[in-house]
């Protein structure tokens, strides 16, 4: 049984809202890193790659990958299950993030990628299917931000929650 929607609404969710934002690494060897679109140096010349020496931090950011115009689309910040339901622009194939997940940043790529990405996929499809049959969720008239560290949380009135409104489906 296949559940192209479901499948859709946890894709584009997952893309725009990743649990985890970004990523800390610090290089264990003197490296060059190249540049997806070359950038202008203050010196006025393109640089297409950059040399980063043994030990330096690095923020990878997870969110930024996933909502690139550039890849993405004018509409990259707009939640839209239906992306998925066809073929993806072929900015997003030519971008070659080395995500494990859709061609997404969101669970990371290669040796360091998240194991338990299958297993979290699999755990938000069931639940979403088993809530979404029973109830119907409503957010609150509440300015609700989103407080982006590593990990994103929602907050509401400075504290960290996500007032919902359910109500069960009879």
């Amino acid at each position: 049984m296949t559940l192209p929607l479901l499948d859709a609404v946890c894709k584009g969710t997952m893309r725009l809202y990743p649990p985890v934002t970004s990523v800390n690494r610090t290089t264990t060897c003197d490296t060059i890193l190249p540049v997806s679109v070359p950038i202008r140096s203050t010196e006025g010349t393109l640089v297409h790659e950059v040399h980063v020496p043994k030990g330096t931090d690095i923020v990878v950011s997870l969110l930024c990958a996933n909502t690139n115009k550039a890849i993405w689309g004018d509409d990259a910040e707009e939640w839209k299950p239906e992306r998925w339901l066809g073929d993806l622009p072929q900015s997003v194939v030519d971008a070659k993030l080395p995500g494990i997940y859709s061609n997404m940043m969101t669970f990371l790529g290669g040796s360091r990628a998240c194991i338990g990405f299958k297993f979290a996929e699999l755990e938000m499809k069931v639940v979403l299917a088993v809530l979404l049959e029973r109830f119907k969720f409503a957010l609150p008239q509440k300015d609700i931000r989103w407080q982006m560290t590593i990990v994103a949380s929602p907050v509401v009135d400075g504290k960290a929650q996500l007032p919902m409104n359910v109500e069960v489906i009879v």
